[in-house]
């Protein structure tokens, strides 16, 4: 049995070259000019604001995969978290995620769609 699994070890990491699956060539996302060519941007911000006695802090990270499905016509995905903090015990979080979609057929004419919102982090805990 090990001589079986030994020989088929072999000969899958003999055949992963063989394949065009080398290391250095391996990528999650196709070249530049594929038609999946997507760009990741993002941001994050960080607030605290005191008085009377009460601290509060609030954080915002988003991230945004952005791509082109035609040459007018692009898409974009949001998907985010929010959080707000008393420092006397009080703490909430959102979940936050959106949709774009964009037509451009022309600099002088834009049809978009755009679709946002969010969900209490609570609704994907149970708790």
């Amino acid at each position: 049995m090990r001589i079986v699994l030994i020989a088929l070890l072999l000969s899958v990491s003999s055949a992963v070259p063989a394949v065009g699956l080398e290391s250095s060539n391996f990528s999650l996302i196709e070249p530049t000019g594929s038609w999946f060519d997507p760009d990741f941007s993002g941001y994050t911000s960080f607030s605290m604001i005191t008085g009377g006695g009460r601290t509060l802090g609030s954080g915002v990270t988003v991230g945004t995969m952005s791509f082109l499905l035609h040459p007018n016509l692009y898409a974009s995905f949001d998907l985010g978290y929010a959080r707000l903090y008393d420092f006397h015990g009080f703490s909430t979080g959102r979940i936050l995620g959106g949709l774009d979609l964009r037509w451009q057929p022309s600099d002088d004419f834009t049809i978009q769609f755009h679709y946002s919102g969010s969900l209490p982090d609570s609704t994907l805990t149970g708790f």
